[in-house]
């Protein structure tokens, strides 16, 4: 593969933490219940997979996400099923531009995005009579000012700055609101390395910090998030225009402080929550148009206060 070949397969395999290279966070918003101010989270785990810790190139580059979350298990404090009648469906695609310049700050591309969401939900919790939806709207934007890039010989890092606007819909009582009514700030730390000199196998991980506000309606600030995200990745050239990336995928979710207050039924403020998954993906590269297709299964498994499910993740890149 020549040197162009190389840059427009790296141009193909970006993922940023947060912002940028390996995870850029994208901002879906899960879900929250009425009277259970914490249940969603603004970053959707799990979206970026394996590169999460490596920036793009400069240019611009266009992602389009879709997300397809089903979950039909909410647990309790320790990890057992809550037995309330409990079923979410969610899809959502968010629009993501990316725009990476030429400008070097301490050795690192400087590279800046926005997200624009759009959800789809419907939740039922049974025992408490709760059964809503909420058709495609627009979610909580997410916008990452200063992201950087590094690049190694044979590794990538990134860091990033961001927050997360209450730009979708939220009422309290409504248990499928695309908006989750309050702010996040983000604290992005990604790093991926080559295990061989041809840069063809990865091993990667992204962590995401997010730090939240006092949510509109219910006066509760939920406690701040900690993400990690990691993923094994191997890559083949096929022909001379064409590239694919199979690799192992998972994350990891906590809540790491508890929320200011909280009022039952499901969750108390002292109760915090946890998730964690394991995947596969596939990613297919078409080097000539610098087009990227990437499919990703995630199976959730550990959860505590926390829905337990499964999503299946498609996602389009376009560089240019």
């Amino acid at each position: 593969m020549d040197h162009n070949q190389q840059r427009s397969g790296r141009a193909m395999g970006w993922k940023w933490t947060g912002a940028v290279s390996g995870c850029l966070g994208m901002a879906l918003g899960t879900f929250s219940l009425a009277g259970a101010a914490t249940m969603g989270s603004h970053y959707n785990y799990g979206i970026e997979g394996v590169l999460a810790g490596s920036a793009p190139p400069p240019g611009f580059h266009y992602r389009m996400y879709n997300v397809f979350y089903d979950a039909s298990d909410l647990t309790n404090n320790s990890g057992d099923s809550a037995n309330v009648g409990f079923d979410l469906e969610a899809a959502a695609t968010a629009q993501r531009l990316i725009y990476v310049t030429n400008i070097k700050i301490l050795g690192a591309d400087y590279l800046y995005d926005v997200i624009v969401p759009f959800v789809d939900q419907d939740v039922t919790i049974a025992a408490l009579g709760v059964s809503d939806s909420h058709s495609l709207s627009v979610g909580d934007i997410t916008v990452e000012p200063f992201v950087l890039g590094w690049h190694g010989a044979r590794w990538d890092a990134t860091f990033g700055l961001g927050v997360v606007l209450p730009t979708g819909s939220y009422d309290a009582s409504e248990a499928a609101s695309p908006g989750l009514g309050y702010w996040s700030g983000l604290l992005t730390l990604g790093g991926t390395y080559y295990l061989d000199q041809q840069r063809t196998w990865s091993i990667s991980a992204l962590t995401r910090t997010l730090v939240n506000s006092e949510q509109d309606d219910t006066n509760v600030t939920p406690g701040s998030e900690f993400v990690i995200e990691y993923g094994l990745g191997k890559e083949f050239k096929v022909g001379n225009s064409c590239m694919i990336r199979p690799g192992l995928t998972g994350y990891s979710y906590w809540q790491i402080e508890d929320d200011s207050d909280d009022q039952p039924p499901m969750v108390d403020a002292d109760q915090r929550k946890q998730v964690h998954a394991v995947g596969a993906e596939l990613n297919l590269f078409w080097l000539p148009q610098l087009f990227q297709v990437n499919f990703r299964y995630l199976q959730e498994y550990g959860a505590e206060n926390s829905p337990e499910g499964s999503q299946f993740i498609a996602t389009l890149t376009k560089s240019f």
